[in-house]
């Protein structure tokens, strides 16, 4: 998955595009949704998944289109405006008034924590400094190498544990270990010259906010899984689940990231 990841991005430097990148994105986002909504479907709850689908991309693509012209993206009130009338009124067409605060409410909020989350993709690779594909890559290895860290050090000193409500297995061990990963390689990759962007401290301070993000991530979904009582968001990849179980900490990391760069850039 990595080398894949990692090949889509490196076609879309040779070619000087963001299409790649972006494709991915829809896909992983179309996959995701449709996890969330099997997911609510589970308690009781009938979603749009269609439209929400539908909604989701054109959601995605008028950031997309945004943040190629202007390096930033703001959630389009009139699209969301126009989805939620939409939602309403087939409702009323094709099923009956029953549940539909809830169908609806459950497709918008759908739509908004996987394809809005997904749109700041978009939003960090058009920074204007232009080094946002550094930036991005970053971010996704910074959350990844968190959960990957407070596995291993949950699983090798972990004795106490985090939110035993909500997920058993996660340790206050693992998640001092996971940010410790974080941190250490956001120091390591500030010290590389060609892939700097941020100073030293500066980094460290990065390296600790994705990594609370990481994993404030990760504990969404397993709310989810635990509410719906299953193990994996889907079966997209075999011991891994589904595309959410495997984009959850990246999908909070990626806006905290933006915004913790916008900040910088300010404070600069």
């Amino acid at each position: 998955m990595m080398a894949a990841f990692v090949g889509i991005i490196a076609l879309d430097v040779f070619l000087d595009t963001d299409l790649g990148l972006g494709c991915l994105a829809i896909l992983v986002g179309t996959i995701g949704l449709l996890e969330f909504y099997d997911i609510a479907g589970k308690k009781g709850f009938d979603p749009f998944r269609r439209s929400g689908i539908i909604g989701g991309t054109l959601i995605f693509i008028t950031c997309w289109s945004e943040a190629r012209s202007h390096g930033s993206i703001s959630l389009n009130l009139y699209l969301l405006f126009g989805i939620v009338c939409w939602l309403f009124l087939w409702q009323a067409l094709s099923r009956d008034l029953k549940h539909i605060v809830e169908n609806v409410s459950i497709t918008v909020f759908g739509i908004l924590y996987v394809f809005f989350f997904l749109s700041f993709t978009m939003a960090i690779r058009h920074l204007p400094e232009g080094n946002g594909l550094i930036v991005f890559f970053g971010i996704v290895f910074l959350a990844k190498c968190t959960d990957i860290g407070a596995y291993f050090v949950g699983k090798k000193f972990g004795r106490h544990r985090l939110f035993p409500a909500i997920s058993p297995n996660k340790t206050l061990e693992g998640a001092i270990g996971g940010l410790c990963f974080s941190i250490l390689i956001a120091v390591v990759w500030s010290l590389v010259p060609q892939v700097r962007v941020l100073p030293l401290l500066w980094a460290a301070l990065f390296g600790f906010v994705i990594g609370i993000a990481a994993m404030g991530g990760d504990l969404m979904v397993s709310m989810l899984k635990r509410d719906a009582g299953i193990k994996d968001t889907g079966n997209l990849v075999p011991s891994f689940g589904g595309a959410l179980d495997i984009i959850d900490c990246v999908l909070t990391s990626l806006p905290v990231g933006y915004c913790f760069l916008s900040f910088y850039g300010w404070y600069v």
